[in-house]
């Protein structure tokens, strides 16, 4: 018998992802804590890293894989109480959806639903009608919470996604990777940096078409990092704007620290991350004006309405004329990276798992 059962079918080889991240902080703490575990993977799934933590700690942690499909809601909903029936009494999956007749057959239930933004209306109704069911249900700031608990009309657990990936990851850029930046006229100091995909909530039409209402008089590069997205917006570059897809950590390492600040225009988030990895490279921050920021980033940033464009350009002349301004709002960065820099994610939904 397992101590727990945990669908890792996010952690993908050659891919990182706010929810992998936060399931490998997991991984870590039950891989530590000695806490036998069945794997649930597909033929996407990185076995051999997933292998290092468990097996990278020298604690002979008894751990074992089950192979399915990387399938929809329906496919898991028979497969996987077949696969691990009788093996475990605890479930643990990042994603929303779960097998609903797990806590028929007696074993505990535990989700994470990091927000709601594009859920489809089925996603929805799947929550509201057996949000119920899951012994408990996490997710990543105060903001996310009341929204989930009016649709599942029960306590959910707020737990703060944190930032410790960034300190055990230090890197160098190569040679090789400031090629690419060159390339494109990327030097230090001479961009406002961007990092995200462009799918609509991401906002960042509103962002461009702002740049580009005062790129004259900006002596300034705009850095968008990341691209692509389900849905992702259409967006062009420009002799100023410049576009960076499929960037590894070191070259994202490198475009935070040489970034001259950072602006993030988004229509919703659950957390929002990259404001605060920014936050922890030392940079100001503008942010568009959300209930979700104001609660994270509230003490050291920018805010502007995120419809108008016309708002964040003035909120980013005001940041690049204003060099006192910036060194104080770096100065905040820093103290509110020091929060999410000070405790463990996945230490937190360790001990809300097996505190009983």
């Amino acid at each position: 018998m397992f101590e727990i059962c945990i669908d890792c079918r996010e952690i993908v080889r050659g891919r990182k992802t706010g929810l992998s991240r936060c399931l490998v902080s997991f991984l870590k703490n039950v891989s530590k804590n000695k806490k036998s575990s069945l794997i649930i993977a597909d033929n996407t799934t990185d076995t051999e890293f997933l292998k290092e933590i468990f097996e990278g700690n020298k604690f002979d942690n008894k751990f074992d894989f089950i192979f399915l499909k990387r399938s929809g809601a329906f496919y898991d909903q028979i497969f996987i109480p077949l696969a691990i029936f009788g093996k475990t009494k605890r479930f643990f999956s990042i994603y929303p959806k779960f097998p609903i007749i797990l806590p028929f057959l007696r074993t505990e239930v535990f989700i994470f639903v990091a927000d709601l933004i594009d859920f489809s209306w089925y996603q929805l109704a799947f929550l509201k009608v057996f949000g119920r069911l899951p012994k408990k249900i996490f997710t990543l700031t105060d903001t996310s919470k009341y929204k989930i608990q009016r649709l599942v009309k029960r306590e959910v657990i707020r737990v703060y996604q944190d930032l410790s990936y960034i300190i055990e990851s230090e890197k160098i850029l190569s040679s090789n990777n400031y090629e690419i930046l060159r390339e494109k006229g990327i030097e230090p100091g001479n961009f406002i940096l961007y990092v995200g995909n462009f799918n609509p909530h991401k906002n960042v039409g509103t962002l461009v078409e702002a740049f580009r209402l005062i790129e004259n008089k900006l002596d300034l590069k705009l850095v968008l990092a990341g691209g692509g997205g389900r849905k992702a917006q259409r967006i062009s570059e420009t002799d100023k704007i410049k576009i960076l897809e499929n960037i590894d950590e070191n070259i994202l390492r490198w475009l935070y620290k040489n970034s001259i600040f950072f602006v993030f225009p988004s229509l919703d988030e659950g957390q929002g991350i990259p404001p605060l990895e920014a936050c922890y490279f030392g940079k100001a921050v503008i942010v568009s004006d959300i209930p979700v920021f104001r609660e994270t980033l509230g003490k050291c940033a920018i805010f502007f309405d995120p419809k108008s464009p016309k708002d964040l350009a003035e909120k980013i002349l005001l940041l690049y004329k204003n060099e006192a301004l910036r060194k104080d709002l770096e100065a905040k960065s820093k103290e509110v990276a020091k929060f999410f820099t000070s405790f463990d994610f996945g230490e937190k939904i360790f001990e809300h798992i097996f505190s009983e």
